[in-house]
């Protein structure tokens, strides 16, 4: 079995490297944000006006994630993405098969783009968070092709926002990147290498797939089965702690569980003891917009605290309970958490005794390895400094 230690599980809560903060670019990203907020408030459409500010703040991250040597492409593809993720959930939300059909796919996808890059594999995971959200919405097609149009908008404004700093900054790259074509093979090329048959079990992408799938897929039929309010946030929650190692998984369980019980309890205080006006809920939603960008490589933890008190007022500020909201988001983001831990501690012994019941005798004259070393970070393709 292998050697858990403290520090594998409390790195995302109890390590703060501050010098990874990003507060600069974290105000040009909430100024999309701002603006569709703002637009939506001002025409009368706030549902309209939170989807779009919503696709604005999800690719706003993608400046943290350059495709290919290009800020610009990596949010044009993450926009492409989510909106298709929107469009696919929102269409067969009202049959539950569907949904599970396409949670299927969304996991396959994203575990296959992980083995790729980390880049692509965020790609792959805002799609998957996309199609989740949008499959618990059964509105008929009319909803999905508006709710999808504003997913679209918030993620072309995104664009112009980044387009015209990049504009007035006159940037120039630091180095000349290597071209597009051979960064593009030797991406391929990696996930073939973790797809083949005899990868080792620990990092195969395979294996990954496997687990996000049957993840995603329990707490998908678990919320809809017992139509848990707001349930879709079980399945978001599993799909962004799992990780491929399971010591990684724990650690983000643990630091997105704190960060969203601190928040709601934030939340709950606020809801009962200030009265807050719509212009300053508005002003919450940005400010702590810009406290996600701010900390996104920093701790895991503070990031979670921050975008639940993002969500709760982004939700107050169309007429949800706030309280609701926090009550509601804990429970969902505990058990989500509690099934991915469940699925990869599982996966992890069935490993161990299989390679146990397949290993050949041990020569007595030797020690025997350890089933299941421990990886060096480097040998994980899917580890990423931000998500």
């Amino acid at each position: 079995m292998p050697t858990l230690h403290l520090n594998d599980i409390s790195t995302d809560t109890t390590v703060f490297p501050w010098a990874r903060r990003t507060p600069y670019a974290g105000l040009r990203a909430s100024i999309a944000v701002a603006a569709a907020l703002l637009t939506g408030q001002l025409t009368g459409h706030e549902s309209a006006g939170a989807i779009a500010a919503g696709s604005a703040f999800t690719v706003g991250f993608a400046i943290f994630h350059e495709a290919l040597a290009s800020c610009l492409l990596s949010m044009g593809l993450c926009t492409l993405a989510i909106a298709s993720g929107t469009l696919a959930g929102s269409l067969g939300a009202q049959n539950s098969w569907l949904v599970l059909l396409f949670t299927l796919i969304a996991a396959v996808n994203y575990g296959l783009l992980s083995g790729i890059s980390p880049t692509a594999g965020w790609v792959g995971q805002q799609a998957a968070t996309y199609v989740i959200i949008a499959s618990y919405f059964p509105r008929g097609p009319h909803y999905a092709l508006g709710r999808t149009s504003m997913v679209l908008t918030g993620g072309a404004l995104q664009m112009l926002v980044f387009t015209v700093f990049y504009l007035l900054g006159h940037r120039k790259p630091k180095h000349a990147s290597t071209p597009m074509v051979p960064r593009l093979e030797r991406r391929l090329h990696q996930l073939w290498r973790n797809l083949r048959p005899h990868a080792h079990p620990a990092s195969d992408t395979a294996a990954y797939v496997l687990r996000l799938a049957l993840t995603l897929l329990l707490c998908t039929a678990l919320y809809r089965r017992f139509h848990v309010r707001n349930g879709y946030w079980s399945p978001m929650t599993a799909l962004l702690v799992l990780k491929p190692q399971w010591t990684g998984t724990l650690s983000r369980g643990i630091a997105r569980l704190t960060g969203t019980l601190i928040a709601a309890g934030v939340a709950v205080l606020l809801a009962l003891y200030a009265h807050l006006s719509m212009p300053v809920i508005l002003a919450m939603v940005i400010l702590w917009a810009w406290g996600c960008y701010a900390l996104q490589a920093v701790n895991y933890a503070a990031f979670s605290f921050c975008i639940t008190l993002y969500i709760v007022f982004l939700f107050r500020s169309g007429g949800f309970s706030q309280t609701s909201a926090a009550h509601i988001r804990l429970f969902n983001t505990a058990l989500g958490g509690a099934i991915a831990l469940a699925v990869d501690i599982a996966w992890m012994l069935f490993a161990h005794a299989h390679r146990l019941a397949t290993a050949p005798a041990a020569d007595p004259g030797h020690t025997p390895l350890d089933p299941l070393p421990r990886l060096h970070p480097a040998d994980n393709p899917s580890a990423s400094a931000a998500e």
